[in-house]
């Protein structure tokens, strides 16, 4: 996992000097807890193995969505955690691999993915007990990011059979509308999505393999470069925490031959190690519940090897970990 401490983005097809991540005012010190959280813990598992799934959370729960299971099917399945234990969830209108989940207004949105080998863009917002049909993204893609970002969803990479996708949309829940508002400076798929310093963030991602970390900021439309992170990586997870520090992690490296187990943290334009995953993954999506990044499921190697496993992470930096 590797943590930023927040990012500048844009979105035209120019570049912008390398912003500082430590854009973030510190957070004010908590009140001394009698338990402190430890930096890694084990969670209870999903009910079954899969990997390539999309998370997120509202409402006080945590949903993991779609994958694969152990023979390669795409899955509809859903499963809700409300803190206590896992239930199934309502189903999803197709089964999809390699989707992407977001929260927005407290409402779990999932777009694209594949669904046994044909790409989709669709996307459908969970409202209670059903799943709603919202309108489709002009490009179909899976192995993206959909972000969350200033009252609209931004899906960012990803790719078809055909290729990857360099179009950036843009969801407007009022106007049930996608616009494409930029493209990708390197398309690629199989990126970590995060909101950093302001701006939708995707960082690493394969065709080839990089290390590279791009943010787009909606205001002034325009990209802007971070810095890289230390190995090139993709498939692993992403997420930012309320005091605008970042964390990714896992993945597999540019061959594609060994997970990407160790997770670091950067502050300024630095970056520093943190450990080593306790359970190292490919193709999961991070969700933050109860203060906590959530890795559940994924690839214990790569290629298919779906788990159950779930765990959680703090903030290193304010865990000092």
């Amino acid at each position: 996992m590797l943590m930023l401490a927040a990012c500048s983005s844009g979105g035209a097809a120019q570049a912008s000097p390398s912003p500082s991540l430590a854009v973030a005012s510190p957070s004010p010190s908590p009140s001394p807890s009698p338990s402190p959280q430890p930096l890694q813990r084990a969670e209870p598992s999903l009910p079954v193995p899969v990997e390539e799934t999309a998370a997120a959370a509202a409402g006080g729960k945590l949903y993991v969505m779609g994958g694969f299971n152990a023979a390669g099917q795409s899955l509809a399945s859903v499963y809700v955690f409300d803190g206590t234990a896992w239930a199934s969830g309502p189903r999803l209108p197709l089964g999809l691999d390699h989707p992407s989940a977001a929260t927005l207004d407290d409402h779990v949105y999932i777009a694209g993915g594949h669904s046994n080998g044909a790409d989709s863009a669709r996307l459908f917002r969970l409202d209670g007990d059903h799943w709603t049909a919202l309108a489709s993204m002009h490009n179909p893609r899976g192995g993206h990011a959909l972000i969350g970002l200033s009252g609209k969803l931004y899906a960012i990479g990803g790719n078809t059979s055909r290729g990857n996708v360099a179009p950036v949309e843009s969801f407007d829940p009022t106007a049930n509308t996608w616009t494409v508002v930029a493209s990708l400076p390197q398309p690629r798929n199989h990126v970590m999505g995060f909101v950093g310093g302001g701006g939708a963030c995707v960082a690493g991602g394969r065709s080839p393999t990089t290390a590279r970390v791009d943010c787009f900021d909606p205001f002034s439309n325009a990209w802007s470069s971070v810095v890289n992170l230390p190995v090139a990586t993709s498939g692993g997870g992403a997420i930012g925490f309320e005091n605008g520090d970042v964390i990714l992690l896992g993945g597999q490296d540019a061959n594609e031959t060994r997970i990407v187990s160790e997770f670091v943290y950067a502050t300024a334009q630095s970056w520093s190690k943190a450990g080593t995953m306790l359970s190292p993954r490919h193709g999961f999506q991070l969700a933050m519940f109860g203060g906590r990044a959530w890795a559940c499921g994924g690839g214990s190697a790569p290629g298919l090897h779906p788990v159950a496993t779930c765990t959680s992470l703090g903030d290193p930096a304010s865990l000092n970990g």
